[in-house]
């Protein structure tokens, strides 16, 4: 028990014993007591009172627009001293209307560029007998991969080389056949046989050119299977495959002594110097894509940078369960950061909006649910709004965020430091 409450019991208590003594005493005791139990209820008035205002000073003022205490209105109005606002950092900036670029944000996965893959298979039956390569390796264009033994190659050689025989027997006859040409000819000028013989003479001159024709298309032919089997006439009895593009070994499939046939499969080289992203795009959204856009592509792997990239194919339908469109993007992979099954985000750009109301980002803060920001309504007094938001967009300047509903062109809101009048509103709110 405080003294305040103390001393005026004591003085009742008192006044009532010396009340018992006799009625003589009455007057004089009465006119004692009153006074001081008025001095103590004024004392206690006062100080409760003095002690109140010093709290209001030491903290923040929420009242409503009207002045009345009212902290759950959405018109809150928080009172800071200038040396808070100061020491906060907070700083206020003005409503404007401005362009947007209009963008669109998908999630997506990374993709090789299947024109750039391509499956090595072998033109024959055959068996391993050397893996030059594996996985990871980069390769170029022509280098040798895997080398086969192969009866086929056997029997292509042994074509080659009759090939090349028959050319010669063909080149000597023609020879001969002009030889011949020439001595008939000859014994024509000099009457020595007849037109009939210098005719046939120059008949089996271009029989002879024929067949020796033929014999080099013979030639050709078994040498380009040759070339086919990945064999050169010069190089041992191996079919050797090599690489059609340049690229990174993604797969392999063989080792020494496999046995391998046409249809099988025995590597993966592909190109990802550009990739495909597949990214998935709402219905809603889907109208206003078109081939050839510009795309930025991102991953959580390297956050601090963009990949460039465009569209090249819409899907023509949707997909029945996510109610979304496939789009594909060929995305420059620069350096080969960016790896196959990666997830993206893709940001298409879809040009830019007619003027509207935008403001910082830093400037909306969520309380209870809502989009809120604070409009300075006079220095030191600013005023909690309940905002709806629109599009979002990033500048060199930080993201902005366009307002639909809540804001007036021209009125003034807190950007930086909007957390510090948040935390303060919650504050006094949990005091009330």
């Amino acid at each position: 028990m405080t003294m305040k409450g103390v001393w005026p019991k004591f003085w009742l208590v008192r006044a009532m014993s010396r009340h018992s003594e006799g009625p003589t005493h009455r007057g004089r005791l009465w006119l004692p007591l009153v006074l001081i139990a008025s001095i103590s209820l004024t004392g206690g008035l006062a100080a409760r009172y003095l002690l109140r205002s010093s709290e209001r000073e030491m903290t923040p003022t929420v009242a409503d627009s009207n002045g009345g205490a009212n902290r759950d209105s959405t018109d809150a109005l928080i009172a800071l001293p200038q040396e808070a606002v100061t020491r906060g950092e907070i700083h206020v900036v003005s409503v404007t209307r401005r362009s947007l670029p209009q963008e669109l944000r998908a999630t997506g996965r990374v993709h090789v560029n299947e024109d750039r893959l391509v499956r090595i298979g072998s033109p024959v039956e055959g068996r391993v007998t050397r893996v030059l390569v594996t996985v990871g390796d980069r390769v170029r264009t022509g280098q040798p991969l895997i080398a086969l033994h192969s009866h086929e190659l056997a029997a292509a050689r042994s074509d080659y080389e009759k090939a090349k025989a028959a050319l010669a027997r063909a080149e000597r006859a023609r020879a001969y056949a002009q030889a011949e040409l020439e001595r008939a000819n000859r014994l024509l000028e000099a009457k020595a046989i007849s037109r009939r013989e210098q005719l046939r003479a120059a008949a089996d001159l271009a029989a002879a050119e024929a067949e020796l024709e033929h014999a080099r298309a013979e030639v050709r032919r078994a040498e380009e299977f040759l070339h086919h089997l990945g064999a050169w006439p010069e190089i041992g009895d191996e079919v050797i495959l090599r690489a059609p593009i340049g690229g990174v070994v993604l797969e392999r499939r063989v080792t020494v002594g496999t046995v391998v046939t046409p249809s099988t499969d025995l590597m993966t080289i592909a190109d990802l110097s550009t990739l495909w992203v597949i990214a998935q795009v709402p219905e809603s959204w889907a109208a206003l894509i078109r081939p050839g856009q510009s795309v930025s592509v991102s991953v959580a792997a390297f956050a601090d940078r963009s990949f460039p990239g465009r569209v090249t194919y819409i899907g023509e339908q949707l997909d029945p369960q996510t109610r979304t469109v496939y789009v594909r993007c060929l995305v420059h992979n620069w350096h080969e950061r960016l790896r196959p099954e990666m997830y993206a985000t893709v940001t298409i750009a879809l040009g830019a909006t007619p003027l509207r109301l935008a403001i910082p980002r830093e400037a909306v803060q969520e309380i209870g649910g809502d989009s809120v920001v604070f409009v300075e309504r006079k220095p030191g007094r600013f005023e909690k709004r309940i905002v709806r938001l629109g599009l979002s967009t990033f500048t060199p300047e930080g993201e902005i965020v366009e307002v639909i509903h809540g804001l007036r062109e021209g009125e003034r809101v807190v950007a930086r430091g909007s957390f510090l009048l948040k935390s303060e509103l919650l504050k006094a709110v949990i005091k009330e």
